[in-house]
């Protein structure tokens, strides 16, 4: 009775310690997911589409506004830096989280809703849009490897 006793009690000792592991563990690929999205406005208000480009999984996938598909990082990066250069040079990015969550351990679905200043074909005038992403986490490290960019139907307003 005594050994039995032991074990259950070595087994709820080990539960208990998985479970603040495990708890730990949520913490901390919540943390890095939020400082991943922040990454993603404080790269694009900076312009620098190197390290925009690289929030992304090399094989990521974003669909753009006009339903145009980047496949890769690199095409999300050349995409990025020639509007950058030019319509979107003094473009700023504000991102608002409106839904976050873990599908699995390693897979977190992010809504949000953005809003875009300073693109140069609306002058004054603010674009809306709302992105879907699929972060996932690969080695230990979360990047983006899907996302969908949809503009809302009026989406150049007035300031």
């Amino acid at each position: 009775l005594m050994k039995h006793l032991f074990l259950v009690v070595i087994a709820v000792c080990y539960a208990q310690n998985l479970s603040a592991q495990t708890a730990r563990s949520a913490r901390s690929d919540s943390l890095q997911v939020l400082t991943l999205l922040d990454s993603m406005q404080i790269t694009w208000n900076t312009h620098d589409m190197h390290a925009f480009a690289n929030l992304y999984h090399p094989d990521a996938v974003m669909m753009v506004f006009n339903a145009e598909v980047l496949q890769g990082r690199d095409s999300i990066k050349a995409g990025h830096v020639q509007v950058h250069k030019t319509i979107l040079r003094n473009s700023v990015r504000k991102k608002r989280i409106d839904e976050f969550r873990f599908a699995t351990p390693d897979v977190a679905v992010v809504r949000t809703y953005d809003n875009l200043t300073g693109d140069e074909r609306y002058p004054g005038k603010v674009t809306e849009s709302r992105i879907l992403l699929v972060v996932t986490k690969r080695k230990n490290v979360w990047k983006i490897a899907w996302q969908q960019t949809t503009r809302f139907p009026e989406f150049a307003t007035k300031k």
